[in-house]
Formats: structure tokens, C-alpha cells, sequence
């Protein structure tokens, strides 16, 4: 399916059904394609699943940090422990 970028304000809703139809649609700007959106991957495997999100969230774990809350309460303490009233 192709899309100009004019087509995308008024024909949204035909990007979101060709997407679940499993299509590829390429959005064209003055004739030139402009980018192709791809409908997302599913992975019906759990550890597959499991395993890319704690690739995703666990960027900084080398860092040390228990939970991201004990790493937010960290940050917010330095923070508030300037103004002395609090």
C-alpha cells in the first residue's frame, strides 16, 4: 500500500487496518518515498519476549541500581536534601 503524507491526516484509519492485515506501507512525500512502515513483529515465544525487554530495560544495570523506584528515590533525596526545610 502506498500513502502520500497529504493521505495519512484524512486516511489514518486505512495505515492502522493495513498494518493489521499485515501489509507494508510506504509513505510518499512530492513522489519520493519518504519512509515504509512495517507492521510489528510478533514474538509468540515468552522467553524470546522476556528476554528482549530486559535487553531494552536493563541499559544501565550495570550500574547497580536494585529497582528503578530505589534509583528515583536516590535522585529525588540529592535534590531535595538542598533546600534543608524538607
Amino acid at each position: 500500500m502506498q500513502l502520500t503524507t497529504t493521505q495519512l491526516q484524512s486516511k489514518h484509519k486505512a495505515l492502522i487496518e493495513a498494518l493489521k492485515r499485515g501489509e507494508i506501507v510506504e509513505i510518499t512525500y512530492h513522489g519520493q518515498v519518504l519512509g515504509v512502515v512495517h507492521p510489528a513483529k510478533l514474538t509468540t515465544n515468552l522467553q524470546e519476549q522476556e528476554a528482549a525487554f530486559d535487553d531494552f530495560f536493563g541499559i544501565h544495570k550495570d550500574l547497580g541500581a536494585a529497582s528503578v523506584e530505589e534509583e528515583l528515590r536516590a535522585v529525588r533525596k540529592g535534590r531535595r536534601s538542598a533546600y534543608g526545610d524538607l
